[in-house]
Formats: structure tokens, sequence, C-alpha cells
């Protein structure tokens, strides 16, 4: 039998493998719940039904309000999916087309998003202090700005540059399901620990929010150096960083389904 070698970059690969996938995973379920929470909500009660869902979800005096809403809401199901079939290598190579227009739908779904939550977080206001609303607007910054930046790489045809704008464009789209996988990963490992339950502010809530919009595009730049550095140390490091983070997105996938996606379907 022929000895297969493991080498460090083998395993970042296959990190960064597990890491998708369970962010994918994840990203279904999300899915599934804004598609059958809202979406089936939306069509069977109408959009005031949004409101056990969340409290600020709908405003009966605020039709331009329930409108930004419903497109931040809605239009997350397309952007989610598209988004990560821009990252699997075999689509980007059979089907170039594809990706060229489905990327160009995924950056205007993702800076429309952000526009929309940024005006909700101004004219409604959200739970958390002023600066985790901060971060939060941040994250919505830096989706248009690496909106922007991966469509002028791409037309230049600098596909090396394209693809570190992408990533960072992809990673601060789904930053509001990064602090919810982690926030609840805490609560599943440590409880309320560090949160201010009443108004969602402590910490811990810093913390993740941290995490959640600006750890990972500097996580990206780490696993970016780690792919072609010769420090196998490094390398190893980022890959055991990176399926760490994987067994964290599953905690907290498995206590947000079971706390609140799924009660809110079925409920």
């Amino acid at each position: 039998m022929p000895k297969i070698k493991i080498t460090p970059n083998t395993l970042l690969n296959n990190s960064k493998k597990i890491w998708f996938t369970c962010l994918l995973m994840a990203q279904i379920c999300f899915v599934t719940y804004l598609a059958l929470g809202y979406g089936l909500t939306g069509i069977t009660t109408g959009i005031s039904g949004w409101s056990r869902l969340n409290s600020t979800a709908y405003v009966a005096s605020d039709p331009i309000g329930n409108s930004m809403y419903a497109v931040h809401v809605l239009l997350a199901i397309v952007m989610i999916i598209g988004g990560s079939l821009q990252l699997i290598p075999a689509i980007r190579a059979k089907y170039t087309k594809f990706h060229r227009y489905n990327g160009r739908v995924f950056v205007l779904l993702a800076c429309t998003i952000s526009v929309a939550g940024m005006y909700l977080m101004i004219a409604r206001g959200t739970v958390g202090n002023t600066l985790m609303q901060g971060l939060t607007i941040f994250g919505g910054c830096v989706v248009i700005l690496s909106s922007i930046l991966a469509v002028r790489a791409a037309k230049k045809r600098n596909i090396s540059l394209h693809k570190i704008w992408a990533i960072r464009l992809y990673l601060a789209a789904n930053g509001v399901l990064f602090f919810r996988l982690m926030i609840f990963a805490w609560f599943l490992l440590f409880g309320t620990l560090g949160v201010d339950t009443t108004t969602f502010t402590g910490p811990t809530v810093l913390a993740v929010s941290i995490c959640s919009y600006v750890i990972p595009l500097l996580i990206a730049e780490l696993v970016r150096h780690a792919e072609t550095t010769t420090n196998k140390i490094i390398t190893i490091a980022t890959a055991s960083l990176m399926v760490l983070i994987s067994i964290i997105f599953l905690v907290g996938l498995f206590g947000i389904v079971l706390a609140e996606w799924y009660p809110a379907i079925v409920g």
C-alpha cells in the first residue's frame, strides 16, 4: 500500500473545506428559517405576522420601514445561496458564465440588503449598545466597499485581486449569521455569562460582534498567508483554527435551531 503523505498545505485545504461545509449547513438552515418563517408567513397572514418572529419587523405606521425589512430578509434567501455557489471551484471552472452573472446578482443583493439593514438600524434601532451597532454598520460598509473593489478588479481581469475582495465581501455579507452561530455557541457552553439579557449588552456580546465582523477579515488574511508561507507551524496552526471555528459553528447551529429557528417555523 502506498503511503499517503499529509502535508501542512493538505491540512489547510481540508480545514477550509470543513469550514465551508459547516457554514453551508448553517446557511441551509438559516435560509429554511427565512423562507418558512418570513416568506410563508408573509403569504399566509401578511407581513404583520412577522411580529411573532421579530418585534421590530412590522410597524403599522411605517410602510417604508416595513418594505426595507422585507427587502432585508427576503432577498437574503437568494443572496446566501448565490454567494456560496460563487465559492465552489467546480462551478467557477465549468460554468464561467453562470459564475459571472451570479456574481453580479450577489453583489447587487448584498449591497441592497446592507443598505436596508443600516436604514432599519438607524430608523428603528436594534438591540445592543452603540458600539455593537457600529460594528454591524461596519460590516455593511465592508460589503459595499468590497463589492465595488471586487467588480473593479474583475473588469480589469485582475483575478487574484478580485478573489481577495470577493472573499472579503462574502465574509462581511455573512456577518449576521456568524454572530448568531457564535452567540448561541456561547449560550450553550457558558450560559449568559458576560451578557445582560435585558439590554443584550456586555463584554461577551461585544466580543462576539468583533469576532463576527472584524476577525473573519483578519483570519482570511491569515489563511492567504498560510497558503504561501514555508513556515509549517503557521500553516498547521491556521488549519487548526479553521477546524475550531467549524466546531463552534456546529455547536451554535445546534443551539439556534433548537432554541429559535425550529420553534419559529412550527409555532
